[in-house]
């Protein structure tokens, strides 16, 4: 059994977290930029499957970066959150951006692998953040035990290894062929480029392309690893959020995101290549 006190630094290396020191991913270039992504954008829209369960409640939030998604779950659906981050450039935004607001929220700099919650969570949330670490699995394991309540729900969005192939190879190859990062730059900022906010839009370029740890994932894989944990999938973004009839139809299915994220690239649109699953103990 791998030991839950091997820290995520140390899983992932000093690199990792030293490259979110420099500019933590979807962190603008002050206060009023930060704010008014969380006044704009309740949560809930791009993550449909917590409106049912998000208001009010009590959410933990690993991984929470500059802290768009807990402030906005405060924000829009009074939730009580806490969101930790091993980053504390990170962190201090996210703070001063809930003071900003007037929220409840609150941030702690803290390592997944070794917080210990004083109470468990009824919602835990993370996205983005645990294909990150050295340990998928143990990372998974670590929040199911240790942080989430008797039929607590789980929310994860990882990198899905289909939907993002064909970018990682897309950037692979200009690399090969002697591409700057400034070419790299402007060719992301040609896929992706939606915002009027350069520290932003900077940010995302480097956690898409110059990021120098992840790990791609398919649904098959996360399903049977939180079912070995006592989850039940409820809702996966790979068939829209609509109830799932059969496991096995999104596993055949998801295979298809790979040519969905090649037709994208063709037409010079920014494909994600990430799917979230809710999950719940059982």
């Amino acid at each position: 059994m791998e030991s839950f006190k091997e820290s995520s630094a140390e899983l992932v290396g000093a690199e990792v977290l030293n490259f979110y020191r420099e500019l933590p991913f979807n962190f603008g270039s002050d206060i009023a930029f930060q704010s008014r992504g969380v006044l704009d954008t309740d949560p809930t829209a791009l993550h449909p499957p917590l409106r049912k369960i998000v208001d009010g409640a009590k959410v933990l939030e690993v991984g929470s970066g500059a802290g768009w998604f807990s402030n906005g779950l405060a924000f829009h659906h009074s939730a009580r959150c806490l969101g930790i981050d091993f980053n504390q450039i990170a962190v201090d935004r996210a703070n001063e951006c809930a003071k900003a607001l007037n929220l409840t929220t609150k941030f702690e700099v803290a390592d997944l692998f070794t917080f210990s919650p004083q109470e468990r969570f009824p919602l835990v949330v993370s996205l983005g953040v645990l294909h990150h670490t050295g340990n998928l699995h143990l990372a998974i394991r670590r929040v199911v035990e240790f942080f989430m309540d008797t039929y607590g729900f789980l929310y994860l969005g990882l990198y899905h290894l289909y939907g993002r192939r064909p970018f990682l190879e897309h950037f692979a190859n200009l690399r090969e062929s002697g591409s700057t990062v400034e070419s790299l730059e402007a060719e992301f900022l040609r896929l992706y480029g939606h915002s009027n906010d350069s520290v932003h839009l900077k940010s995302w370029f480097r956690d898409q392309v110059l990021h120098p740890h992840e790990t791609q994932h398919t649904y098959s894989e996360i399903r049977l690893l939180l079912e070995s944990l006592g989850l039940e999938v409820l809702a996966t973004s790979l068939n829209r959020f609509r109830k799932i009839k059969s496991h096995k139809k999104i596993e055949r299915d998801e295979v298809e995101c790979e040519h969905t994220s090649r037709l994208a690239l063709q037409a010079g649109r920014y494909y994600p290549g990430y799917f979230t699953v809710l999950a719940q103990k059982t």
